[in-house]
């Protein structure tokens, strides 16, 4: 086979040449190193030490919220926390009658690349539209109903029993706030609307404290305070025969409740921490501030307890 010795002395030439200019580059690439500024220098530890203390505090902080999105964002991965607290609230809102009970909590968000969450405090939703801002969906949850055997006032009432719940919802987050618009349906016998507006603040002052701050506004159709606040005529005669003195109250349509709740997450270890949450709710429609079973206009909430992230 014939050799080609030219080709091979030009291909040799190319590969020496490539070779120097490798090592030129590389000296060049040395000195700048060593002739960056000390401040330049400076300025890209303090971004790696802040970028590294971020990291910790969206991994370490347990966050609770009602309105979504409130919350820093661990990769966007899927985050699990379970929950267990007591509670002391008012029976019902407009009730002077408090009782504390069992108060489980369960937050799963970022399925399917925040697609789905599941709540026992928003429900099972599902985000049909979201981008960096906004989100839109839908969500299913259960309605609470009460006994009449929940206070005096109640008493020859019938019980309203717990009912399923659909809701459609828009976001709007710029963290640390969250806005939000809410649309629920209470289905069963005795369907009614009710529709809110959110707000909420959330932050962390140390990587294991995270607090948040929510309020609302409420609006209630006449079928909503019928139902909870309304007085018929045969109920009160009931009523009137178990010496409970009510009198007959038609409810309309209006605004309900204002509330304002904080929340506080102190995470003991990566997965333990305790939670604590104070509820002011002011009822403020004349609707419902003048219906007989309304006690006082103000309530509080409160729970306190432990949740576990896994």
């Amino acid at each position: 086979m014939k050799v080609n010795h030219t080709s091979a002395s030009n291909i040799g030439r190319a590969k020496i040449l490539a070779g120097v200019l490798a090592l030129i580059l590389h000296g060049r690439s040395v000195a700048a190193d060593e002739e960056a500024s000390p401040d330049a220098l400076q300025n890209i530890e303090e971004l790696d030490v802040t970028a590294r203390k971020q990291s910790a505090l969206d991994s370490e902080a347990i966050s609770l919220s009602d309105t979504p999105d409130a919350e820093p964002s661990v990769g966007g991965k899927p985050t699990v926390v379970v929950g267990l607290a007591a509670r002391d609230a008012p029976v019902y809102d407009g009730s002077k009658k408090t009782k504390v009970s069992p108060f489980p909590y369960l937050d799963i968000h970022g399925i399917f690349h925040d697609r789905v969450f599941i709540s026992d405090i928003r429900g099972v939703g599902f985000n049909l539209y979201t981008d960096e801002a906004f989100k839109a969906g839908l969500a299913v949850n259960y309605g609470g109903g009460r006994t009449s055997s929940d206070s005096p006032r109640l008493q020859g009432l019938p019980d309203i029993k717990n009912s399923v719940t659909t809701a459609g919802f828009v976001t709007y987050s710029i963290k640390p706030f969250a806005f939000e618009l809410r649309l629920e349906r209470q289905l069963g016998s005795n369907p009614a609307t009710e529709a809110s507006i959110r707000a909420s603040f959330a932050f962390a002052p140390t990587p294991r404290w995270h607090l948040s701050v929510g309020s609302q506004l409420t609006w209630q159709d006449s079928k909503w305070n019928e139902k909870f606040y309304g007085v018929t005529v045969a109920e009160a005669q009931a009523a009137q025969k178990l010496g409970n003195l009510l009198t007959p109250y038609e409810a309309k349509s209006g605004l309900g409740t204002v509330g304002i709740t904080g929340t506080s997450v102190y995470a003991l270890t990566e997965h333990w921490g305790l939670v604590s949450r104070l509820g002011f709710r002011d009822l403020v429609g004349s609707q419902v501030k003048n219906s007989p079973l309304t006690e006082r206009n103000f309530g509080v909430d409160f729970a306190l307890g432990a949740i576990y992230k896994f």
